[in-house]
């Protein structure tokens, strides 16, 4: 006997699964694709706008007193930015804040800033919207109605000053009263020898470190009394053994104190345990200056050298111990030890440096215009 019902072949089953099902799938490929496009092109923004922050944030190094250089940090932040995609930045894209990590999360941002509280933190955010470059087009969203997609990408760094000096920073073995480098940043202030400090503006440093005659806008004090009989401003010190010589004196005018130095037994319990030397601290010295530096000096005109600031000296001559309270960054512009007293003219300049620890309070500044290398944070 043969079934009621025999079994029929039904030709063309899985076709038609397969077609409904290439529908999906066609779509979840069209998904990815479109959704890895807008990936990468945020990952493509954002290494432009991490460049364009940290670039924008070294421009805004300044020493105490100076103006806010804020059209030349949001050039320098466009400029990064751009060299990485070349696509438009807004002005109002690019922002600058007071960045404070001793504040609590969620105040450390301020956009509250001035001459005497300056910025130290830029923001770019860098879009494909209706604002600027236009939405990005899709390659197969449209087709469920979604022609464009918004994309952006913002990026924040932010440097600090520096707090303290590390081995190997170059840092001149020579402190000056803090009051002559106030007056070199436009100050009013009373010399040692209780008379206004005189500042000119006779020389210009050039971006290849060379000085020439001329103003250039910044002024210059000159380092020791202008008369023999009159207190000087301006001293050697010890960093290191405590009959530091000319050799060491030469060196660390060429290069900075060393590790050494720095654990030298006369010195060692001026260094904190992370291996900087920190302000305040006395250091002993002398007030005068030898003629067998002067080469050193002369090889280092022109180039940015930290220095330690004092605000008191106790005891005359080879005997003296200086109060350093803080760090500032100067450039030597002139040298001229033919007279008596010898004289070295300098004004303020800016320095960045891997050789330092960064201040932890912005409000608790020990250092001008010398800065640790800026960083990219979510603030």
């Amino acid at each position: 006997m043969r079934p009621a019902h025999p079994t029929r072949t039904r030709r063309g089953t899985v076709i038609s699964i397969v077609a409904v099902l290439a529908v999906f799938l066609v779509g979840m490929v069209a998904f990815a694709i479109d959704t890895g496009y807008v990936a990468g092109t945020r990952t493509q923004l954002q290494a432009a706008t991490d460049a364009g922050a940290l670039a924008g944030c070294e421009k805004l190094q300044v020493w105490s007193g100076q103006a806010i250089p804020e059209a030349s940090a949001k050039a320098e932040c466009k400029k990064f930015a751009q060299a990485n995609q070349d696509l438009s930045v807004r002005d109002e894209d690019v922002k600058f804040y007071r960045y404070n990590p001793a504040a609590a999360a969620g105040s450390r941002l301020s956009s509250t800033y001035s001459i005497t509280s300056p910025p130290n933190c830029c923001e770019i955010t860098m879009r494909r919207d209706s604002l600027a470059n236009g939405q990005l087009p899709l390659f197969f969203a449209p087709v469920l109605g979604q022609q464009k997609a918004d994309v952006r990408s913002k990026s924040t760094a932010y440097m600090m000053p520096v707090k303290g000096i590390l081995p190997g920073a170059p840092m001149l073995p020579y402190a000056v009263q803090i009051d002559y480098y106030f007056a070199a940043c436009g100050q009013s202030r009373i010399g040692v020898d209780g008379k206004s400090i005189g500042t000119q503006d006779n020389w210009t440093v050039k971006a290849d470190g060379t000085t020439v005659a001329g103003a250039d806008g910044v002024k210059e004090i000159v380092l020791f009394s202008d008369t023999n009989s009159k207190p000087g401003n301006f001293g050697s010190l010890d960093i290191g053994s405590n009959s530091n010589g000319t050799a060491e004196l030469n060196r660390q005018i060429l290069n900075g104190p060393t590790k050494a130095d720095f654990q030298s037994s006369d010195f060692a319990n001026k260094v904190a345990a992370d291996g900087a030397l920190y302000t305040p601290f006395y250091a002993t010295g002398d007030t005068g200056m030898s003629t067998s530096v002067k080469d050193k000096f002369e090889q280092i005109k022109g180039t940015s050298r930290i220095i330690p600031l004092y605000d008191v000296v106790i005891n005359p001559g080879d005997n003296a111990t200086y109060h350093i309270v803080s760090y500032a960054v100067v450039t030597i512009v002139q040298v001229d030890f033919t007279g008596n007293p010898k004289k070295l003219w300098v004004q303020p300049a800016l320095l960045m440096t891997n050789k330092a620890t960064a201040s932890s309070d912005l409000n608790s500044t020990v250092s001008y215009g010398v800065y640790t290398p800026p960083r990219l944070v979510m603030p």
